[in-house]
């Protein structure tokens, strides 16, 4: 197994609770790290699809996303 660092990230509460319901419906009831898990190959599958099959609408809602985000996290300069 390839080793793992650490990397956090904020993510909405509804949608984790959200996700975590789904896996558990799908896998069952785990002790942790299906969330993880889910992210992991979610990247992995990222990396794998090249540039000319993306979904466009993926790449749209990823550059909405960072883009709200950037603003949301802005700190006052003062």
């Amino acid at each position: 197994m390839n080793k793992k660092i650490l990397y956090n990230f904020y993510i909405d509460p509804d949608d984790k609770e959200a996700c975590e319901k789904k896996l558990e419906e799908l896998f069952g009831k785990q002790e942790k790290g299906q969330l993880a898990s889910l992210i992991r190959i979610l990247l992995k599958q990222f990396l794998a699809t090249p540039k000319d099959k993306m979904n466009p609408l993926l790449i749209k809602a990823i550059e909405a996303e960072y883009v709200y985000s950037q603003k949301l996290n802005k700190r006052s300069k003062m």
